[in-house]
């Protein structure tokens, strides 16, 4: 049945979460800084620092809020002080609407909340171990959340969203750049070789929190495909894609030994509830080549 849904942020992958969303016939508002051009929905400026200034948007009674927004700014977000204005935001949200009558509040997480690990991660069984202030306070705002709510009617989602990819992604980020460095014949450089990352597209993450919304689920859950790959698989594949192979082999000799395996475990509780990521690497890459 079609719900009002507030969603908070208009990045790269809340713009696929709006879109899926949208298809499904929900009546959507969007808070963000700045105009998207490609969300149709309604869209109100603002910034949720000016914390009375957004609670105004609550007054369009939306029953499901979804929040998005966090820093990510690439090479600076892991110890930037912002992310402490974040957390105390979502803090603040939960506080402000526990009697109201919003039904569901979706946060999206981290991957990196689990740490450094040598095996595959499953929400609500592996130990979180955040190194930076970025993981940190994340933990910190799942951690404030879940006790504000803890005796309340409304339902609390902490969705940690794995290695995201797709199209509009941060030109700086790794598939944006391994792309744009075959295209142009720049040698590419890869700091990390030997890690195993499961990464996702965002329509797979759109789709995943669809399911969330109509589904029945535990308060911590994992975004991701159960598979994961090193960067110098993704150069391959991707060169194969483009019609070239010159670059990967430069690092094929070196140790494949993982130093992370940040892979969504196969017992984690979305996947065991049935929902499973529609893309493989070949079709999510196809899909950011083609956009």
């Amino acid at each position: 049945m079609p719900v009002k849904i507030l969603v908070i942020g208009n990045g790269f992958i809340a713009t696929s979460i709006v879109h899926k969303l949208e298809a499904e016939g929900h009546e959507i508002l969007v808070y963000s800084r700045k105009f998207n051009e490609r969300i149709k929905s309604q869209q109100i400026l603002g910034d949720i620092f000016h914390f009375n200034d957004f609670i105004g948007s609550l007054s369009w009674q939306p029953q499901i809020v979804i929040n998005t927004a966090w820093i990510t700014t690439h090479r600076i977000y892991r110890d930037d002080p912002s992310n402490y204005k974040y957390a105390e935001f979502a803090a603040r949200l939960a506080r402000h609407v526990i009697e109201s009558d919003i039904e569901h509040l979706i946060f999206l997480g981290t991957c990196a909340e689990y740490g450094d690990q040598i095996q595959a991660s499953t929400a609500g069984k592996t130990k979180l171990s955040p190194r930076d202030l970025y993981s940190k306070q994340k933990v910190e705002a799942f951690n404030s959340i879940k006790s504000t709510l803890l005796n309340s009617k409304i339902r609390f989602t902490w969705a940690r969203i794995f290695y995201p990819y797709g199209p509009m992604q941060n030109s700086n980020r790794l598939i944006p750049y391994l792309i744009r460095s075959i295209k142009s014949s720049t040698p590419v450089n890869l700091s990390n070789t030997s890690s195993i990352l499961d990464w996702i597209t965002t329509r797979d993450i759109a789709s995943a929190i669809a399911w969330i919304i109509n589904n029945e689920s535990p308060i911590e859950l994992d975004i991701g495909t159960s598979y994961g790959f090193t960067n110098v698989e993704i150069l391959k594949h991707l060169e194969e894609l483009l019609g070239t192979t010159t670059q990967w082999t430069r690092f094929s000799t070196l140790p494949t030994r993982p130093k992370l395996v940040s892979v969504v475990g196969k017992d984690s509780p979305l996947i065991k509830s049935g929902w499973v990521a529609n893309d493989d690497l070949h079709s999510g890459l196809e899909w950011v080549l083609s956009s």
